[in-house]
């Protein structure tokens, strides 16, 4: 749809698609036992189809995942979470727009206001990213038993059949995506808004190919979401049908209804995906009304999620508005040691390679070592203060100058680029700290997975562990009262009374740590014991007495 026409034309073009759909509703209900159809819905199986509901969702995060990688490589990225929102909030504007073209348009220009980007180049990620995903598309085709063979057996007899492999056909229209690229690439540089597109467009594709890994995640989430949407419609007719029928002989009609389905010449596909279900399915021996429910019913999913992704976006609009679009340039890093003249070293070094930081600032806890010599040296702003993480973390973001307060355990290591990756993840105006993700430079098989916790962590338990790096807007960290003058557990603390002030996420970026609790402790029991703590903190137990317990050797 061209977003670029006069409300009047984008209005009729709207009408034009739900008068088609509500044509072929029509013609398709014409040839229908209208009381087949309504026993059909009244014997909904609501296992099957609350499954549907939870697969829509699921396909969604794994657009959001493709969706993320694209702008990582294109230098547009903020943060999952923000990525996240947008797709769930696309999904709105699809149903609006009456289909992808007309989302993407939105969804690229909300991206683009909410975290402040050129409109052209998050549209020009929009664009790769459909590219991934149509070759995810292609892949699932070939990987369906049957395709190419069922479809030709499925067109009437003076349709002459397509010939020649699956795999030829893949071939095929990979080597037109690229002819059409080439062909289209004098005119899309002939306007300037245009040619950033095309710029960003041939860069990221740049990405993709020096980066075959990245290029194999985006099209295996698209390949992964197909089989959900796929997997939407054979749960919805599981939820209406008592007819058995054969999985394996089936299979190939869903993605064939889905490509049916989806020129955006119709309301979310409305009237073509019932007509194809029920001409394809029918060949199978399901009733027409069973094969007209289950496609109703994907219908209703995709109007719920709508309804659900629509109150998201105004949400979003709630909480962006009055929000500070000011993105903070430097950060203040505050380190707290007790004995650290072995890592302290290499942490600053690494620092030291992140342009952002604008000081570093380290308060010992009464070190017996030469740890605030070295601090000196290094060329460091050194406190003094008693014993304890949480004063300690206090006192020296309370002489921060920065724009924000990053806190730094001394064994963590820092990349060079996770100044640009708090910042951007900053760009989110409700976001107002967060972390990065975590790896252990000690590698166990007992440690694996450190990095799916941050984001169960956060996502689930609303928090950010200390060892990974927190940052926080220091105007906010200034309105909460500073950290928490804890000897343990100050980041739950900190974690809490920052969500009341706005979100928290993880930056694009990974730090490492040290294992050396889990060495000296092992690892299973320093994780009992960490569960331990946890659960009396939030039963009420005094922080001192966790400490006590938290450092016993």
């Amino acid at each position: 749809m061209n977003e670029r026409a006069s409300p009047g034309v984008r209005f009729w073009l709207r009408f034009a698609c739900l008068g088609v759909s509500v044509v072929a509703l029509w013609l398709i209900f014409r040839r229908l036992d209208f009381q087949a159809l309504v026993e059909a819905m009244l014997r909904i199986r609501f296992g099957w189809f609350a499954a549907a509901i939870i697969v829509f969702g699921v396909a969604f995060v794994l657009a959001a995942i493709r969706w993320h990688l694209v702008l990582r490589l294109s230098q547009c990225h903020v943060h999952f979470g923000a990525t996240v929102r947008t797709v769930f909030v696309g999904h709105f504007f699809n149903t609006l727009l009456f289909g992808p073209p007309g989302g993407d348009v939105a969804k690229a220009a909300l991206y683009a206001r909410w975290f402040n980007h050129p409109v052209s180049s998050i549209l020009a990620t929009c664009f790769l990213d459909r590219l991934l995903g149509g070759i995810g598309f292609l892949l699932f085709l070939v990987a369906i038993p049957g395709f190419s063979l069922g479809a030709e057996r499925s067109l009437p007899s003076h349709v002459p059949a397509i010939s020649g492999s699956r795999w030829v056909m893949l071939g095929g229209l990979l080597l037109i995506l690229p002819l059409v690229g080439l062909g289209l690439r004098r005119t899309l540089l002939s306007w300037m808004p245009l040619k950033r597109l095309a710029q960003t467009f041939h860069a990221g594709l740049g990405q993709l190919a020096r980066q075959p890994r990245q290029a194999f995640v985006g099209v295996l989430t698209s390949f992964l979401a197909h089989v959900c949407m796929s997997s939407l419609l054979l749960l919805c007719l599981n939820a209406v049908t008592e007819q058995s029928f054969s999985l394996k002989a089936l299979i190939w009609t869903f993605p064939a209804i889905s490509l049916i389905s989806a020129p955006p010449i119709t309301f979310a596909g409305t009237g073509l995906r019932e007509g194809a279900a029920m001409v394809l399915f029918g060949r199978y021996g399901i009733p027409a009304a069973d094969a007209v429910a289950a496609s109703l019913l994907v219908l209703v999913i995709y109007l719920a999620w709508a309804a659900i992704t629509g109150i998201l976006f105004w949400r979003e609009q709630r909480l962006e508005r009055g929000r500070s679009k000011v993105t903070p340039r430097s950060l203040s890093v505050v380190i707290p040691t007790l004995n650290e003249a072995t890592s302290l070293p290499e942490t600053i070094a690494s620092l030291r390679k992140v342009r952002e930081v604008s000081e570093i600032i380290v308060v010992d806890g009464g070190s017996s070592d030469n740890t605030t010599n070295i601090a000196l040296q290094l060329g460091c702003h050194v406190l003094t203060t008693a014993r304890g993480r949480g004063r300690q973390l206090r006192e020296g973001a309370l002489k921060a100058t920065g724009d924000v307060v990053l806190l730094l355990h001394a064994d963590t290591l820092v990349p060079s680029g996770a100044g640009s990756a708090a910042l951007n993840c900053l760009r989110d105006p409700t976001v107002i700290g967060g972390g990065f993700w975590k790896v252990f430079r000690t590698r166990s098989f007992l440690m694996l997975g450190s990095r799916f916790r941050c984001a169960v962590r956060l996502y689930l338990g609303g928090r950010i562990a200390g060892d990974q790096a927190m940052f926080i807007r220091r105007d906010v960290l200034e309105a909460i009262g500073g950290v928490p003058d804890m000897p343990l557990m100050e980041e739950f603390e900190l974690c809490r009374r920052l969500r009341i002030h706005g979100r928290l996420a993880l930056a694009g970026a990974i730090v490492s740590t040290s294992a050396r609790r889990f060495a000296k402790l092992g690892v299973i029991r320093t994780y009992l014991r960490m569960c331990r703590v946890t659960v009396q903190y939030y039963c009420g137990t005094p922080v001192q007495k966790l400490a006590k317990l938290y450092e016993r050797d």
